[in-house]
C-alpha cells in the first residue's frame, strides 16, 4: 500500500513538471532542446501510471512492464538528444561570448586611438599655432625694450617678456603631455625615462626605472597605452601613496610586454576600485589594458603598498 502511495504521488509530480516545462516553451523559444526534455517529463509521468498498473493488475504485468520499459528507452533517447542540443546551444553562447569580448576590446581600442589622435591634433594646434605668436610677441616686446629709454617702460617690458617666457614654456608642457614627441620619435623606453625626468624634484621619492626595450617600436596604440598607464600609476604614487621608492619594469618576453609596477607607500582597501569615484584612475587603467586585450592584477593592502602586473600581447 505504501509503495501505491508512493507512486500515485510521484505520477502527480511528474505529471505537474511536464506541465509546468510545457508551458515554458514559449519563453524558450520553442527550443527544441526543451520541447525534448518536456516529452521525456511527460513520459516520465506516463512510466509511472505504468509501474502503478504493474502492481495493481498481476495479469496486464507483463505487457506494462514492456511499455515501462520502452518507455524508458524513449525518455532516455529524448534525453540524449537535449543535452546534444543544450550543447549546442553552450557553444553558441559560448561563441557569442567571445564575440561580444572581441567587439569590447575593439571598442575600446577605437577610443583609446580616437583619444590620443584628438590629444595629437591639439597638441599640434597649441604648438604650431599659438607657440609663433608667443615667440613673435617676445621678440617685439625684446626690440622695444633695447629701444625704450624710460626705465620704469623698461621694467615693464621686461615683466611681460619674463610672462611669456613662462608661457611658452607652460605651452611646450601641455603640448607634450597631450602627445608626448619623445614617445612619437623615439619610442616607449626613452618616453617613459624622459617623463620621469620632467618630475618635479622630490627628496622623498625615488623612481627606479628598468627595461629591455631599448630602441624596440611598437604599434603605436600599444605604445602610447602602456605609456599613460605608467603615467597615471606614478601620478597616484605622488599624489596618494606617501611611497618613499617606486620600482618599475618593463620588459619584451617573447610575445608579451610585462609592466610590473611597485610602491612601497601606504597602500588602499581593494574595495576602492570598485568605487566609482575615488577607483577612476585605476577604472581608466583597466579599460586602457582591456583595448589591448591585455590582463591586469592590483595587490594591495593598507600600510603595505602597490603593486600592479599588466600583461599584454604584441599585435
Amino acid at each position: 500500500m505504501t509503495i501505491k502511495i508512493a507512486l500515485i504521488i510521484s505520477i502527480v509530480l511528474q505529471f505537474a513538471a511536464a506541465i509546468i516545462a510545457l508551458s515554458l516553451t514559449r519563453r524558450t523559444k520553442t527550443n527544441i532542446a526543451w520541447w525534448l526534455i518536456s516529452i521525456g517529463f511527460l513520459l516520465m509521468a506516463i512510466r509511472r501510471v505504468f509501474e502503478f498498473f504493474q502492481l495493481s493488475e498481476s495479469e496486464s504485468r507483463l505487457v506494462t512492464g514492456l511499455l515501462s520499459t520502452w518507455t524508458g528507452v524513449a525518455i532516455s533517447i529524448l534525453m540524449l538528444g537535449s543535452l546534444i542540443f543544450i550543447k549546442r546551444i553552450f557553444n553558441i553562447q559560448k561563441r557569442m561570448d567571445q564575440l561580444r569580448k572581441e567587439n569590447e576590446s575593439r571598442v575600446l581600442s577605437a577610443i583609446v586611438r580616437t583619444e590620443e589622435k584628438e590629444r595629437l591634433n591639439f597638441s599640434k594646434e597649441l604648438h604650431d599655432g599659438l607657440g609663433p605668436l608667443l615667440s613673435s610677441v617676445k621678440m617685439a616686446i625684446s626690440a622695444s625694450r633695447i629701444n625704450e629709454k624710460s626705465e620704469n617702460g623698461n621694467t615693464v617690458l621686461k615683466n611681460a617678456e619674463k610672462l611669456i617666457d613662462e608661457s611658452i614654456t607652460s605651452l611646450k608642457e601641455i603640448s607634450n603631455k597631450l602627445s608626448p614627441h619623445v614617445l612619437n620619435n623615439f619610442g616607449l623606453k626613452k618616453a617613459v625615462k624622459s617623463f620621469i625626468s620632467r618630475l618635479p624634484a622630490s627628496g622623498t621619492l625615488t623612481i627606479n626605472f628598468n627595461s629591455n626595450l631599448e630602441e624596440r617600436r611598437y604599434t603605436y596604440n600599444l605604445e602610447v597605452v602602456l605609456y599613460r598607464i605608467i603615467c597615471e600609476l606614478i601620478s597616484n604614487s605622488l599624489q596618494h601613496s606617501n611611497a618613499r621608492n617606486v620600482f618599475i619594469t618593463l620588459m619584451d618576453d617573447n610575445q608579451l610586454l610585462k609592466l610590473d609596477y611597485l610602491d612601497d607607500g601606504i597602500g588602499f582597501d581593494e574595495a576602492i576600485l570598485e568605487t566609482t569615484n575615488q577607483g577612476m584612475g585605476f577604472a581608466n587603467i583597466r579599460s586602457r589594458v582591456k583595448s589591448l586585450n591585455g590582463s591586469i592584477d592590483i595587490y594591495t593592502v593598507p600600510n603595505e603598498g602597490v603593486r600592479v602586473n599588466v600583461v599584454i600581447e604584441k599585435s
